[in-house]
């Protein structure tokens, strides 16, 4: 049996026998499991995979358990003098050094499979039909990721013990190493930078998980992590290696040692930077990031025609060029399928490629920034606030049918929540949204302004708090009459001020109280009754988080026909009553009658795209808030958002993510360590 072998196999059985390893084992399941629901509640209606979020789960914790695994696999040789022992042994350093490596780290594979079942099952347990779009294959390149990671973490931490009697001061030190040292570092660089953590952006440990969850694989980054393991092991070797030179005569042999670790080291990161430099990425085929165009996207794209030029204006070392050029791949190719436009693909880098960065420039693109163009027509995405299938498809849109109503008017005076806000309780984030579809936000006092814009698609009413007066009243009326279009947003302090607005076009706002609705924090609503309409047909599946809403019923005024016919629709239902409403009127005046039909959405419940709720939950509230846009601007709900393919939805309510919490990091991990640390007092009674 080789020596190799040997030193695998004892160091293997001796970390399994260590009540540390019970404790470390367990404890690392319970903290990733954590994370992982920690992730999911974050992540929940982003298009974020699963895998990712497990990986990204493992990764800062992963360190840690390496440290406590390898913390004595040669402190506690040096601590019991067995040493002493090996070194007289004919077996080489090289070979001991690889062997108690491998132990360690197989020990933290083992560590890291568990806790992927762990989070599996019991995520498809308490969620099974988020679970069920995620196959334990999509899982293997996270997985993979990680055990790049842990080889690496384990080299370092095996390094370390050969410098310590005490396996509790190896340990501390490797933690503090692998994981306090990188991160502080990074960390005081964002705060020390005048730009902020924009200048060096996401750290380069945690994006290497990203990515490779992804299925994006950099063989510059994994020849990286392959190379400095090898390094560290063989640094192993040599400081195992200068325990022999005992003594003032051992002075030369020491000094070549240290000589040869300070050359491996300096090869090291010249190899490092080398691979970085010559960078290829590879995208696995059944990657968790290879997913389809959604239907919605494919109806878009099937409408377009003619020739699309779609120009990344973007560095290529930046951490979004690689999503972003796989997304407009994914497009050009669906294109191509459905019979639509034919989209072309450039590439601009601003440090290189100066020509065409002047010509952007002048065009007044801004860097980090898709321009799509058309004929003359162009339409630019700004990187900077995200990007997506549904901004990406609303663009070509834009550049193949004909110019639209492009203003949204946002009514001012009466205690409206305001688009210009960036408070928490603001809506500027949904105001970027709709300004991304191609909008533009305007205020509205009405009081002030005798006419409503004539470019106007539809005015906004965000909880007023105050009664509009008569006058204005008058204008917001006559604005509906020529078929205008009006999106309200309702709740309990602002009923009153509304009423009258809502019951001449035959709404108002009922007064009983919501039986046996599902909710999240206790305050709010969790509302997947959506109709088959227009606006939440798309939503099917989802749910809205509704803080404190309001419930609609239809009025008293006469439904009447042809012209004056109003149709009352129950977009959203929940707890028995009608929290959303869509009013049409005029929609059965014939096609011979150039009638434009008035609009009206009404939605109870002011927050439901304020700036709080979008940044903290995971829910379709942004999407039924700009489908309601698309629909009342008259460009088609199949234009603008909604859910996009591969979105993470979990449809978990409180007491179930609680219940998912529980078992996942406290059941599963305390009954793995009880289970552990019996074999390791069966094994002891035994010995």
């Amino acid at each position: 049996m080789s020596p190799i072998r040997v030193t695998f196999n004892r160091t293997v059985g001796r970390i399994r026998n260590l009540s540390s390893t019970a404790l470390a084992i367990g404890a690392f399941l319970a903290a990733t499991s954590l994370l992982f629901a920690l992730g999911i509640d974050k992540a929940e209606g982003s298009s974020i995979t699963l895998a990712a979020v497990w990986a990204m789960s493992v990764s800062p914790v992963l360190p840690v358990l390496a440290a406590v695994l390898a913390m004595d696999v040669w402190s506690d040789e040096r601590l019991s003098g067995r040493i002493d022992f090996l070194l007289s042994a004919p077996v080489r350093e090289r070979d001991l050094a690889i062997g108690k490596f491998l132990g360690v780290w197989v020990v933290s594979m083992v560590a890291i499979i568990a806790s992927l079942l762990t989070c599996v099952i019991t995520f498809r347990h308490f969620a099974p039909d988020a679970a069920a779009q995620s196959g334990l294959l999509s899982f293997l390149p996270g997985l993979i990721a990680l055990s790049l990671q842990s080889l690496l973490w384990c080299a370092v931490s095996v390094v370390m013990s050969t410098f310590f009697r005490h396996a509790a001061a190896a340990a501390c030190t490797s933690a503090a190493l692998l994981c306090g040292l990188p991160r502080g570092l990074w960390a005081g660089l964002r705060a020390w930078s005048t730009k902020g953590g924009t200048a060096y952006g996401e750290m380069p440990i945690d994006a290497h998980v990203t990515d490779m969850s992804l299925g994006l694989f950099s063989l510059g980054t994994v020849f990286s992590y392959l190379m400095l393991s090898a390094i560290m092991v063989f640094v192993c070797a040599k400081c195992v290696e200068s325990m022999r030179h005992v003594g003032r005569g051992a002075l030369k042999a020491r000094a070549v040692t240290v000589l040869s670790v300070v050359m491996s080291l300096a090869m090291a990161v010249l190899l490092t930077m080398l691979a970085m430099r010559l960078d290829v990425v590879v995208e696995m085929p059944f990657s968790p990031s290879n997913r389809g165009i959604s239907l919605r996207t494919k109806g878009v794209l099937s409408e377009s025609s003619g020739d699309i030029v779609a120009t990344c204006f973007l560095p290529r070392n930046d951490p979004l060029f690689r999503p972003v050029s796989h997304m407009l791949r994914a497009l050009r190719k669906a294109a191509v399928s459905q019979g639509g436009a034919n989209i072309e693909l450039h590439y601009v880098d601003p440090r290189w490629d100066l020509g065409d960065s002047q010509r952007l420039v002048r065009l007044g693109v801004a860097d980090r920034s898709v321009v799509f163009e058309k004929n003359r027509r162009r339409f630019i995405v700004p990187l900077d606030g995200g990007f997506g299938e549904r901004i990406f498809a609303t663009a070509i849109s834009r550049l193949t049918t004909p110019q639209q109503r492009s203003t949204i008017c946002w009514t001012t005076g009466h205690g409206e929540v305001s688009f210009s806000d960036y408070g928490a309780f603001g809506m500027s984030d949904i105001a970027r949204e709709v300004s991304r579809d191609g909008f533009r936000n305007i205020p509205l006092d009405l009081s002030a302004s005798t006419t409503i814009p004539t470019d106007c698609a539809l005015v906004v009413i965000a909880g007023a708090k105050e009664d509009f007066s008569r006058i204005e009243a008058d204008r917001i009326d006559a604005y509906l009459k020529q078929g205008g279009r009006m999106l309200m947003l309702v709740d309990e302090r602002g009923d009153d001020a509304l009423a009258s607005l809502l019951s001449a076009w035959g709404l108002r706002i009922s007064t009983d109280p919501l039986i046996g609705a599902r909710t999240i924090s206790g305050s709010d609503v969790i509302a997947s009754s959506f109709a088959d309409h227009a606006i939440t047909a798309p939503l099917a599946g989802t749910q809205l988080v509704m803080e404190r809403p309001v419930a609609f019923e239809p009025s008293a005024v006469s439904a009447g026909s042809g012209v004056d016919g109003i149709e009352f629709t129950e977009l959203v239902r929940a707890g028995g009553r009608c929290l959303a409403a869509a009013i049409e009127r005029g929609a059965g005046a014939g096609s011979d009658i150039a009638l434009r039909p008035t609009k009206i959405v009404v939605v109870g419940d002011t927050m439901l795209v304020a700036n709080a709720s979008l940044a903290s939950r995971g829910n379709a509230n942004k999407d039924f808030f700009l489908n309601c846009v698309a629909n009342l601007a008259g460009i088609g709900v199949v234009n603008s958002s909604g859910v996009e393919i591969g979105k993470l939805l979990t449809g978990m309510d409180r007491k179930t993510r609680i219940r998912f919490v529980r078992w996942s990091a406290g059941a599963v991990p305390g009954v793995v360590f009880l289970l552990l640390l019996s074999y390791v007092a069966i094994r002891r009674r035994r010995s």
